[in-house]
This record gives C-alpha cells, sequence and structure tokens, in this order.
C-alpha cells in the first residue's frame, strides 16, 4: 500500500511540475498557486518524499533482494534534490524526470513483494 502512496504522490509530483508553468503563463495567480511555486515548497517536500523512500524501499530489497527499485528511487531523489540547485532552464527536465524515476521505483517494488508473496504461497 504504501509503494501505491508513493508512487500517486509522485505522479502529483510530477503533474506540479508540469502545470504550474502553464498556470503562470497564462497568469493565474492568488495565495494557493504562490504557495505551490515558493522556494520552501519544494524543500518541504522533500521530507515526506525522503521518508516515504526509506520505508518503502529498503524493506522491499529484504524481502525480494532486487536492487532496482532502490537504484531507481534514489535516482529519482537525487535529480529532485540537484533540481532545487539547477538553474531554471534545466530544473523542469530534472524535477519531472526524478518524479517519473520515484514512480516506476515503488510500482516496480510493489510488483516484486507481490511476486514474492506469490512464490512463497506457491511453495507453502
Amino acid at each position: 500500500m504504501k509503494d501505491l502512496i508513493a508512487a500517486a504522490l509522485s505522479g502529483l509530483c510530477v503533474v506540479h511540475c508540469l502545470a504550474l508553468p502553464i498556470l503562470l503563463a497564462v497568469g493565474s495567480s492568488g495565495l494557493l498557486l504562490g504557495v505551490f511555486s515558493s522556494e520552501w515548497f519544494h524543500y518541504l517536500m522533500l521530507l515526506p518524499i525522503s521518508a516515504l523512500l526509506v520505508w518503502s524501499l529498503p524493506g522491499g530489497w529484504c524481502v525480494h533482494r532486487n536492487k532496482t527499485p532502490f537504484l531507481l528511487g534514489l535516482s529519482g531523489f537525487l535529480l529532485l534534490v540537484i533540481s532545487l540547485f539547477a538553474g531554471h532552464d534545466a530544473e523542469l527536465v530534472l524535477s519531472v524526470s526524478g518524479g517519473f524515476l520515484l514512480a516506476a521505483a515503488h510500482l516496480r517494488n510493489r510488483v516484486l513483494l507481490l511476486r514474492t508473496q506469490e512464490i512463497s504461497h506457491v511453495t507453502n
């Protein structure tokens, strides 16, 4: 379940990254848009992202012993961190790529966990 929540949140991150520039370009404004576009919001979002990453992927590895989800998740997280310090032109590409990698990591982790559970039920 936690992988599905994390994948959904990663998807929301991608939507946020793609929709915000469009909303700013068409002239939408307001308090909510100001909050979502502020720099501290992006720093604040790293807390739940890192918590879900640490909570989900290492535990999955202990069960299925596949490093792929962890490597995808770590790569995605690092891209998000780098996007905070990158220039404006690279920020969108880095953050969207990071969000996609995080979603892929959590979905792959879930598939591997379900597959491992199926195998253990068959052998028991």
